[in-house]
């Protein structure tokens, strides 16, 4: 795999660095002094990105992860190390990815790293509870 190519570490969370990246608008934005659970992505050594998760409240050791990586980092297969640092780190098994429906490259990502859509009746009730907007869908992956 070509993301064998890369070593993949998590630092210390870098606002300034987090908020410099073009899609960080895209992802919830976590009060970042509190939620321990965000991390940088290094990439060779290199600030690449800016991975984590918000744990869920009724599902133990699940997040609903949330990844941005600077567009010279994307394609390259990375995003399935770097989750997996995270899942080693925060012991979780289950991962829940929330994407923007024309977001394909990134549906396309998590599908081949083993994420699942969610069954579209789940989806519907997630919206009808506001928990999804109808231009997000959800996947999931079992560690």
């Amino acid at each position: 795999m070509f993301s064998d190519y890369f070593e993949i570490t998590l630092g210390e969370f870098n606002q300034e660095f987090f908020e410099s990246l073009d899609d960080a608008r895209q992802i919830e934005k976590p009060t970042f002094a509190t939620e321990k659970f965000y991390h940088t992505v290094f990439v060779d050594g290199e600030q690449a990105g800016v991975v984590g998760f918000i744990p869920s409240n009724s599902m133990p050791d699940t997040g609903f992860v949330q990844i941005v990586l600077n567009h010279a980092y994307r394609g390259k297969g990375l995003i399935g190390k770097i989750y997996e640092r995270l899942i080693e780190l925060h012991n979780l098994k289950a991962l829940y990815a929330t994407i923007l429906r024309d977001n394909t490259a990134s549906i396309r990502a998590h599908d081949k790293i083993g994420f699942k859509m969610l069954a579209e009746d789940e989806m519907v009730k997630l919206r009808e509870r506001g928990l999804l907007q109808n231009y997000e869908i959800r996947m999931r992956r079992e560690v």
